[in-house]
């Protein structure tokens, strides 16, 4: 499968749930169709065809509270998971194929004008992809697999940038026309700007795995997924968008740029290009047959986050150009957002638990480290230390068909975070003439508005599936 984690992005940001394909009763070592996105090569003991089906929603609740008494913004959204793939022996004995359409990863963030509007006020992010894998069986204990991984994404998002900042302490300490013959200070509603930056991206990867039984009842399983490749970028994976971002002047600007199709009279349409980095995964499993009904599985991923920590934003255009009225007000050639982020590490057990004749169930735990340092947590970039606990359940009604379900919740142990950022270093950094020494900070990206805070976060998920299995 191709890991499409935009390793550093502007929007609330889409990391990789605990169980990617949650209502399947699958990991990097066990035979089932799920293994196009695990463990190409846990394709190999399959045999006939197979196919599986499933959706669910996971449910986002929590909030942040502003430490500099700013305000505070809830966590209530949802977004979803998808699979449909399906698996094929090509009726041989050692050869089997895979096709399957999923979507890794969705965001649908809304904190809407509220504490959280410096950093996100709404975002839209979805991924489609498309893998196709086969599995060789070398002998009845070792398999080998790859897939080829194709991947699209979507964005929409928006926040506001805070101009005053941008004209150091001549708008943020002093009277100006700006903020109508006051101070700014920060997050002046006067000094406002809204952007709005959509765009789009395709990209190629690929899987390879390995599954091996050294002895009867022992399974090893181990995957490797690259980064998405894009011609020409290197590591870099761009989204971009020709004509539909926009940026709203801020209101202390007057009216600046009309534009009809955004219905709003200080509108400024442009085009971008949002500049990200996609990591690699590595899985590592192990599953011992501890009896004819029941398995145990345990394993370890690694995902390469940290490849590229800040996101780089490309905002141009004749309309825009107009908004600088100032050197504040101008949007510069490039943004540079920090979003701290950093390499995780997940390891998770489970058990696959026969009851009866038809019915399997699979209890979960994992627990995983933080994708994002603590200091840079803010609400477009919230992740954490966390533990997921989860129950899938798969009902065999009839020989050919299967059902499945399952429910859990993902706790995130956030607390006290956010500390990196401070607006007071891009003032600094512009009242000394853009002098390297006094612009660290705003060169890391950190020069944003505060977002110092109690944060909590919590995630409920539940979805449904459907098998075929001939």
């Amino acid at each position: 499968m191709l890991v499409l984690l935009a390793a550093a992005r502007a929007w609330a940001y889409p990391f990789y749930a605990p169980r990617p394909v949650p209502s399947a009763i699958a990991g990097p070592t066990d035979p089932h169709v799920a293994a196009i996105f695990y463990n190409p090569a846990a394709l190999g003991p399959l045999r006939g065809l197979h196919a599986h089906f499933e959706g669910g929603a996971r449910l986002h609740e929590g909030g942040l509270d502003r430490a500099d008494g700013a305000g505070s913004a809830s966590i209530n959204w949802a977004d979803y998971d998808a699979f449909a793939g399906l698996s094929w022996d090509l009726q041989t004995d050692s050869f089997t194929i895979g096709l399957a359409v999923y979507s890794p990863l969705t965001d649908f963030t809304a904190y809407g004008d509220t504490a959280a509007r410096y950093h996100a006020i709404h975002s839209t992010f979805a991924t489609l992809e498309e893998s196709a894998a086969a599995a060789f069986k070398v002998t009845n204990r070792f398999f080998v697999g790859a897939s080829a991984n194709f991947a699209e994404s979507w964005l929409d998002y928006s926040y506001q940038r805070d101009v005053a900042i941008y004209g150091g302490s001549s708008l943020v300490n002093q009277p100006n026309a700006l903020c109508g013959g006051q101070p700014c200070g920060f997050e002046n509603p006067l000094a406002a700007q809204t952007l709005r930056l959509r765009g789009f991206g395709w990209g190629i990867g690929f899987s390879v795995g390995v599954l091996v039984r050294p002895i009867d009842r022992l399974w090893l399983g181990l995957s490797y997924t690259s980064h998405v490749f894009n011609t020409g970028r290197g590591g870099d994976f761009p989204l971009n968008d020709a004509n539909r971002p926009k940026v709203q002047a801020a209101p202390g600007q007057g009216q600046v740029c009309y534009d009809l199709s955004a219905r709003n009279p200080n509108t400024c349409p442009g085009n971008d290009v949002v500049t990200m980095a996609l990591p690699d995964m590595l899985q590592l499993a192990a599953r011992i047959e501890v009896n004819p009904r029941f398995d145990l599985e345990a394993q370890a991923r690694w995902i390469h986050y940290g490849q590229r920590s800040n996101l780089s934003v490309d905002l141009q255009g004749p309309a825009i150009d107009r908004l600088a009225t100032s050197r504040a007000a101008a949007i510069p050639a490039e943004i540079l957002l920090d979003r701290g982020l950093q390499d995780a590490w997940g390891f998770e057990v489970s058990g696959r638990w026969r009851v009866g004749d038809k019915l399997r169930l699979s209890p979960s735990l994992m627990f995983e480290t933080a994708a994002v340092d603590t200091s840079a947590v803010n609400a477009a970039s919230i992740d954490a230390p966390k533990l997921d606990l989860a129950l899938v359940a798969e009902w065999r009604p009839i020989k050919h068909l299967m059902i499945g379900a399952h429910v859990g919740g993902t706790a995130y142990i956030l607390g006290q975070a956010g500390q990196r950022f401070d607006p007071q270093a891009q003032v600094a950094c512009v009242d000394a003439g853009y002098n390297l020494d006094a612009c660290g900070a705003s060169n890391r990206g950190d020069g944003l508005p505060a977002a110092n805070g109690t944060y909590t976060y919590f995630v409920v998920h539940f979805g449904a599936a459907v098998g075929l299995d001939y």
